[in-house]
């Protein structure tokens, strides 16, 4: 068996030249405080859009408006849309997920991270004010049965940036995730992500990514895998968005 070498943090030198960067965030992943943390994927809900979709998933999504002065504001509503030219599955369909709690959104742990992920996009992009997107996603395997972590296949996502993070893995394999330039039929870069807080980070507006689906490894119960993933959406002017609560994450 052949071990990944030790992670350094995703380089933003490699996300402006090859459009994705791979590494881990420097967030301690040991104690109370991520443990507890990890825990809020168990509170998870049902996806309730998925249909006939090869693909158990539960969620929750939440919204930040992530101000350039380095403030994290909190935004209200967890509404969220993408065209059919960028999910052919689920696009032009107004989806609306049960949102983060309180207990969530104002834990340590998820503040670092947000912290860090939007300080590694503004070290490529330059210090702007970002519409964060934050999905809280379990796919679920089920004993001979495997599940489709994106069953839209290969694709964008409709945004400026996504970063890609893993929180854990419980009795599955599988969960490859594939990078693709735009127009390009090999993948440019593959991973299959272990460590928590592992992450790919994309540069949306020229790279599309696929995820292989995930198999439980114990035929007498479940499989499961945890992310968390970060949109990020351009704004030219805060006064326009929606939901704003003029408050603060610290």
């Amino acid at each position: 068996m052949i071990e990944k070498p030790m992670l350094g943090g995703p380089r933003a030198d490699a996300l402006d030249q090859y459009g994705w960067a791979h590494g881990r965030l420097c967030v301690s992943t040991e104690g109370h405080g991520w443990r507890q943390f990890a825990s809020f994927w168990d509170d998870l809900v049902p996806d309730a859009y998925l249909g006939s979709a090869r693909c158990r998933r539960n969620r929750r999504y939440g919204r930040v408006l992530a101000h350039r002065d380095g403030t994290l504001e909190p935004l209200r509503g967890s509404k969220f849309f993408q065209n059919k030219e960028v999910n052919r599955v689920f696009g032009d369909r107004l989806r609306e997920f049960e949102p983060l709690d309180e207990a969530t959104s104002g834990s340590a742990e998820f503040v670092r991270i947000l912290r860090q992920s939007v300080a590694f996009v503004n070290e490529v992009a330059g210090a702007q004010d970002w519409e964060v997107g934050i999905h809280f996603i379990r796919v679920i395997a089920d004993p001979y049965q495997g599940s489709e972590p994106a069953p839209e296949g290969r694709h964008s996502d409709g945004h400026a940036y996504v970063s890609i993070h893993l929180i854990g893995r419980h009795q599955c394999v599988g969960g490859e995730n594939q990078v693709y330039r735009r127009g390009e039929r090999d993948a440019r870069f593959s991973v299959t992500m272990t460590e928590p807080l592992e992450a790919l980070v994309l540069r949306d507006t020229t790279m599309e990514h696929a995820v292989s689906e995930i198999r439980t490894v114990d035929p007498r119960g479940q499989g499961w895998r945890d992310t968390m993933i970060v949109d990020f959406d351009t704004v030219l002017d805060v006064t326009g968005v929606a939901g704003r609560t003029h408050s603060s994450l610290r």
